[in-house]
């Protein structure tokens, strides 16, 4: 863009002097390392539409703000001239409880969402990472989720209409604010988890779900994560319906014993089940888990309620904690009967190269997170650590995404990885929806 002067008075414009920031006051804004010439943070969804309009206008390039917590995610950007705050659009649209639909601003937290739709006993079933700073629509963009999605789904199952303004400040909406069947293709999955690149999210209605009677926790000891994967495959193949299974290596299990305040043995793993009801059913089913994990061999048993479930739950979404020494985060995909396996092998690939390496996973999904402190280590062998366990994750059935990781890092992998046929398809989508290539450019799969 060659008048970025220009980009900056006309956001003054818009929105007004106060909410623009430009030059050092920029700076926090950072994707990447690179620091946009201009952050602008509109109050309404028409100011929203008229500086994208201004940006298309002007060929630069935008970025959507939410909480910041996703900005790792994603290739670094070819450019970066703006960068849109969503800060400002915090408010409750409309909440009905008799039909269990909230439609939120996307600008607000997930934390105030859930502490307003709490005191009607209802709750949007998501539980990323940072809830008290992830905005829906960064929740949303970036597709994120929780140990709960093994219960209730991701974004896709919980979204039920959106309003986007696009790359030129068009303005549309997708979906109903009521729950119903429709048939044709669900526009909402279009914009959950594309990073932005489509659109900009401003509006998001979400179907709820009551919550639990009670919620509490099964928290096992194992020797082996193949010992860990066989109680959780018993667990998940059973009638028991569990809202989370989760596959904790020996340091992350570790610190949610810790979180939890009950003893741990150094080197055992863990497996940890959340079973939410009625206290009676609570009991009964965490009675057969109990069982199930003594029959694999576990080597203690904990029962958590009350604040040492919340505790350790915590410890298990906010892994790898906020204090723990990390340079990488990958997300790994694979069947579940086959997430024990590459939990090991990346820990061990990882100890080949003097990297310290922890893992979750939740198993019923197959997700694999991998926190790895590669500090001091040379780019190189940080991305042949990558590499290498995408190709793990790939024999395995699956793939694995980057989270996280230094710049220079990312200069020497595709944080996606391979998606195949997909590809052209995004392409063309990308080409019909912002055919300037404004919105996050060279962040998404195949550098769209």
């Amino acid at each position: 863009m060659g008048d970025p002067a220009g980009l900056a008075r006309r956001a003054q414009e818009i929105v007004g002097a106060e909410h623009v920031r430009t030059g050092p006051a920029a700076a926090p804004f950072a994707v990447d390392g690179l620091t946009p010439g201009v952050v602008a943070a509109p109050g309404s969804e028409e100011e929203v539409s008229r500086l994208l309009a201004a940006a298309h206008g002007l060929e630069a390039a935008v970025a959507p703000w939410g909480g910041g917590t996703k900005t790792g995610l994603g290739n670094p950007p070819r450019r970066l001239d703006l960068v849109l705050s969503l800060a400002r659009l915090n408010r409750v649209v409309d909440y009905e409880p008799g039909d269990m639909t909230a439609t939120l601003q996307a600008g607000m937290t997930l934390a105030a969402a859930q502490a307003h739709l709490t005191q009607k006993g209802q709750f949007i079933a998501l539980d990323p990472a940072a809830a008290a700073r992830a905005t829906v629509g960064g929740i949303l963009a970036a597709n994120a989720s929780g140990p709960r999605r093994l219960r209730y789904g991701t974004a896709r199952d919980l979204v039920i209409a959106v309003r986007i303004v696009h790359a030129d400040g068009a303005v549309t909406k997708g979906g109903a604010k009521v729950v119903k069947n429709v048939t044709g293709y669900d526009m909402n999955k279009l914009y959950v988890g594309s990073l932005g690149t489509l659109g900009i999210l401003t509006e998001v209605t979400f179907r709820l779900y009551p919550l639990p009677a009670t919620e509490e926790t099964h928290l096992s000891a194992f020797p082996t994560l193949e010992a860990a994967g066989a109680a959780a495959a018993e667990i998940l193949g059973s009638p028991l319906v569990p809202h989370a299974v989760e596959l904790l290596s020996a340091a992350a299990a570790a610190a949610a014993a810790r979180a939890a305040n009950v003893p741990w043995s150094p080197g055992q793993v863990g497996l940890a089940v959340m079973i939410g009801s009625v206290p009676d059913a609570v009991h009964a089913q965490l009675a057969d888990v109990a069982r199930f994990c003594r029959g694999a061999g576990s080597a203690a048993d904990h029962h958590l309620r009350g604040a040492a479930h919340s505790a350790c739950w915590e410890a298990v979404r906010e892994f790898p904690g906020p204090d723990a020494p990390r340079s990488l985060i990958l997300k790994g995909s694979v069947p579940l009967t086959r997430v024990p396996e590459l939990m090991s092998r990346g820990e061990g690939l990882a100890g080949q190269r003097h990297l310290a390496c922890q893992a979750v996973a939740e198993v019923g999904p197959g997700i694999v997170r991998f926190s790895v402190d590669a500090g001091g280590v040379p780019p190189e062998r940080a991305a042949d650590y990558v590499e290498t366990v995408r190709g793990v994750a790939a024999e395995l059935g699956g793939h694995l995404v980057v989270l996280e990781a230094p710049l220079d890092v990312k200069r020497r992998v595709d944080v996606w990885g391979p998606v195949g046929k997909a590809l052209r398809l995004m392409q063309g989508l990308k080409a019909q929806f912002d055919p300037k290539g404004i919105l996050n450019p060279g962040r998404f799969v195949g550098g769209i």
